[in-house]
């Protein structure tokens, strides 16, 4: 019964911030020996190593659309050609971009992924879905340094559920919106770290977007935090602040139906 109770808290589809700290890590431990000690299924949809920037975006798709359909990934150094570079249901290919600070070291790494209803048309009903959250991907990272880094500089961690910055953009959340710079990372009055992300999903079937080319339908698109900056931030070896995004040129869509 315990077991069932933790489950639900954690897999609650919350509206506001959601802090992880030391508390929530004590809840996660008795959920792991539970598990081990029951006959529900672990959940294979989760990360088990910390990734490296080369293949992350490989990685979120699997947590981030839960699906094990092996992907290819293009890394792309130049902006532009990320701008213009669509996800394709051939190979499937998606692509991944990483926002570096001045040091060199990488912030964030922004990722466009193939929707799950895009994979089960074309691999077959069950193969991906449903599409999570990108701080699906963020938390899970966090769990994980908590268990290598035993003083963290914060004792808890809020992600933002809502996915954008701005409620009323996400109706109309497009790649270039997608792409504008936005503040990744923030100390809000009391000290507390919090992490921001930007992303939308638009599935392949979804009639208000029929008119969109086949190209630009059945994505998923997420900004991370990239694993070494949060694990600096979490020991006091980074500042909070980090901007990741840039302005790209917005290109001329089809009109929306109502």
């Amino acid at each position: 019964m315990q077991l069932i109770i933790i489950k639900t808290f954690l897999r609650l589809p919350l509206k506001s911030p959601v802090k992880f700290g030391v508390r929530h890590q004590l809840l996660f431990l008795p959920l792991v020996f539970l598990a081990a000690c029951s006959t529900v299924p672990a959940d294979t949809y989760t990360l088990n190593k910390i990734p490296v920037a080369d293949n992350y975006c490989l990685e979120a798709q699997r947590i981030v659309t839960r699906t094990d359909i092996p992907m290819k990934l293009m890394v792309h150094e130049d902006f532009d050609a990320y701008v213009k570079s669509k996800t394709t249901i051939e190979g499937p290919t998606i692509h991944q971009y990483n926002w570096y600070a001045d040091t060199g070291a990488i912030q964030g790494i922004s990722c466009k992924m193939k929707s799950a209803d895009h994979l089960n048309l074309e691999f077959g009903e069950g193969s991906a879905g449903p599409d999570g959250l990108c701080h699906d991907m963020n938390r899970q990272l966090y769990i994980l340094l908590q268990q290598q880094i035993t003083d963290p500089e914060f004792a808890s961690v809020s992600f933002d559920l809502s996915e954008s910055l701005d409620t009323n953009a996400q109706s109309n959340m497009i790649g270039p919106v997608w792409l504008k710079p936005f503040k990744l990372t923030h100390l809000d009055d009391a000290g507390d770290l919090h992490v921001a992300t930007k992303g939308f999903v638009i599935d392949f079937t979804d009639p208000r977007y029929q008119k969109f080319p086949a190209t630009w339908r059945g994505t998923h698109y997420c900004h991370f935090i990239a694993p070494d900056y949060f694990a600096a931030l979490l020991q006091g070896e980074a500042d909070a602040g980090a901007v990741v995004g840039r302005e790209a040129s917005v290109l001329r869509l089809p009109d929306k139906p109502e």
